[in-house]
């Protein structure tokens, strides 16, 4: 029996949801469409269905954890500014996380290598973030200062994640809070 459009709308979305969360913990090369599939409680032969590949399945699920990301540092800074939106995501908790909430320090160099339609999806999520980090000012400078802080948050989070000495993580974090707080 076919389903109607609400519900395979809905089952398109838990897949992208399941896809999000798996491929930030996983990487996208170690991400199996039958992984995914499963995640999401279904079988591997539904998946053609909702996508055409599994690029253009990486591509909705950069874009829905990007999204995510998005609306967690437009809370916090609602709640105390730039330098809380820092302390969020330059955090432990951040670090620690078994799903890592920002896709692009978890998946960047991966998307580096990825095709098109990922890329694209990286550059929309990461002109988000840019704009968000900038308080929706459009001026230079405010994008600049945003450019930065982004590049500093991204970069120290991947390398506070890669080392296995957890002083040398916690300092890499700390410096980087510190050299951003205006």
């Amino acid at each position: 029996m076919r389903k109607s459009n609400k519900e395979a709308a809905q089952t398109r979305q838990a897949i992208v949801a399941a896809a999000a969360d798996h491929i930030r913990r996983t990487g996208i090369a170690e991400a199996s469409v039958a992984d995914v599939m499963a995640a999401a409680g279904l079988t591997h032969g539904g998946f053609y269905r909702h996508f055409r590949d599994k690029q253009n399945l990486v591509a909705e699920a950069f874009s829905a954890a990007g999204d995510k990301t998005v609306a967690t540092i437009s809370r916090t800074m609602l709640k105390g500014g730039v330098n809380a939106a820092v302390d969020s995501y330059l955090s432990t908790s951040h670090r620690d996380a078994p799903t890592p909430i920002c896709p692009l320090a978890a998946l960047g160099s991966e998307v580096a290598r990825s095709g098109g339609e990922t890329k694209a999806a990286a550059t929309e999520v990461l002109e988000k973030l840019l704009v968000t980090l900038a308080d929706n000012q459009s001026d230079p400078e405010a994008r600049g200062d945003a450019i930065v802080a982004l590049a500093t948050m991204i970069g120290a989070m991947t390398m506070a994640r890669m080392v296995s000495d957890t002083s040398l993580s916690d300092e890499i974090l700390n410096r980087a809070k510190d050299h951003l707080h205006r």
